[in-house]
């Protein structure tokens, strides 16, 4: 056992202010907009402290460490693009200030808008699918950290996994987006100082030229240079660029936050300053992995290996608080997650296949009963599915089921009065057709990540060209 009662104090005492906290939200919900976008309230500041902490998890940090460990500093090139990405689209509001000012509260709710009410139910089903699929591994990889970094058994994974999930949909299934925004804030405090702790103490244990050394050793010039990395490469990289266009402007959990920001610009504020928080939540957390190399060598596993180094290094109390930053970050992306992809199949899927509208009332029970439906899948995919490689790729392929194709479709939706249904209909189904290749075909993650993107783009501007006339632009 690694824990301390102390830490264990430190834990429990966290998770109890934490559900009082989201419970409290409850009150504040009187409506559809409340429980999905917290009434479009949010400021810069919260805004922010929303997002990052939504987006920043255990699993975050688990992929990110695993991918230090593996293939180095030249790791570092993946922080770089999804930070550098974000303040870019921030600070031009490149699609995200226009689907701010739609007004709209899912991605899919866009395609109804543009394009047609079918399009926005295929467009529903693929970004369930995706979605779901994606936070499929959160709970196992999350679990295990927590096991691994309090000195618990492997036997009671399953447990874990299942505790953690209960105390999210609590808050979540009752609360919604309100509950989730005051919750973030205090996660995300929590997240910083563990953050600093954790690169603090691994720098002061393992030593910067003790990693050096090791990714020398172990990883050669691969552990320097991406373009040399055979992991990497320039289709990777280029991918990854395209993929963090998408994620930051489609990607439902990070749109949900745009879409409660008061006004168009504030949403481009909230992209821009969080970028600067995305360098270092992917380095930082490679610079873990790296010292995890240096600390236990090279045979250690390589997505068990970072919390392995924490609880040898961290000292009792730190040990706890750190714990307590873990747990912030899995409960706010967990609730985060269930609520983006229950409102998908609630607002997009259900809702415009019925012939009668439901009432608010009954949109809000909707998407509390999906909530537990998708709860319920994720945790059995997390006990019985086995990862075919680096958690990062699963991810990044999961994700692209409906990402490629709807930046495709919401792009030219936007910027090409010529797009019509046909080509988001084309877009959609092609920018799937690369996850097919990776799961199926075992295509390596950067052909088939790149592959999806570049067919949605030809397929959206084809189908679009072979169509008829499409509908105006809602935003000029």
């Amino acid at each position: 056992m690694n824990f301390h009662p102390i830490d264990w104090i430190i834990v429990v005492g966290y998770l109890a202010a934490t559900m009082a906290a989201g419970l409290y939200g409850k009150r504040y919900v009187s409506g559809l907009g409340d429980f999905l976008v917290a009434g479009r309230k949010l400021g810069t500041f919260i805004g922010v402290a929303t997002l990052a902490a939504t987006e920043i998890g255990t699993i975050t940090f688990m992929y990110n460490a695993e991918l230090g460990f593996k293939n180095g500093f030249a790791s570092f090139i993946v922080g770089l693009i999804s930070g550098l990405v974000m303040i870019f689209i921030g600070r031009t509001g490149f699609l995200v200030k226009k689907m701010r000012a739609m007004g709209i509260m899912t991605v899919p709710e866009f395609f109804e808008a543009r394009y047609s009410r079918n399009l926005r139910i295929l467009t529903g089903v693929l970004v369930a699918i995706g979605g779901i699929l994606n936070m499929g591994v959160f709970l196992k990889v999350e679990g295990t950290f927590l096991l691994l970094i309090s000195g618990l058994s492997h036997d009671y994974l399953k447990e874990m996994m299942t505790g953690i999930l209960i105390l999210e949909v609590l808050y979540t299934v009752l609360g919604g987006m309100v509950s989730i925004v005051i919750t973030d804030f205090i996660q995300f405090v929590f997240l910083g100082i563990g953050t600093v702790l954790i690169t603090g103490f691994t720098i002061y244990t393992v030593g910067l030229d003790n990693m050096y050394q090791a990714v020398v050793a172990n990883r050669g010039e691969a552990g320097f240079s991406p373009l040399t990395n055979t992991d990497f490469g320039w289709g990777f990289i280029i991918f990854q660029i395209l993929l963090w266009l998408a994620v930051d402007t489609c990607w439902q959990t990070t749109a949900m936050r745009t879409f409660s920001t008061k006004d168009p610009a504030t949403s481009g504020k909230v992209l821009q300053w969080t970028g600067f928080i995305f360098l270092g939540r992917g380095m930082m957390p490679m610079l873990w992995g790296i010292g995890a190399l240096a600390m236990l060598g090279p045979n250690a596993n390589s997505l068990e290996a970072m919390p392995v180094m924490i609880a040898r290094i961290l000292p009792v109390g730190v040990l706890g608080l750190v714990t307590a930053g873990m747990l912030a970050a899995t409960m706010s992306v967990n609730s985060s997650y269930l609520l983006g992809w229950s409102s998908v199949i609630a607002q997009d899927i259900v809702g415009p296949a019925r012939s009668k509208p439901l009432s608010p009332k009954g949109q809000i029970l909707l998407n509390r009963v999906t909530n537990l439906f998708v709860s319920l899948f994720v945790l059995f995919w997390g006990i019985w599915y086995t990862l075919p490689g680096p958690v990062y790729y699963y991810l990044n392929i999961t994700g692209t089921i409906f990402l490629a194709g709807a930046f495709a479709a919401v792009t030219g939706g936007l910027y090409w009065s010529r797009a019509n249904t046909v080509g988001g209909y084309s877009a959609m189904l092609a920018g799937a057709a690369g996850s097919v290749a990776f799961f199926f075909f075992q295509w390596p993650v950067n052909y088939a990540g790149l592959g999806s993107f570049l067919l949605a783009a030809v397929a959206m501007v084809v189908g679009s060209l072979l169509g008829g006339p499409g509908k105006t632009r809602l935003v000029q």
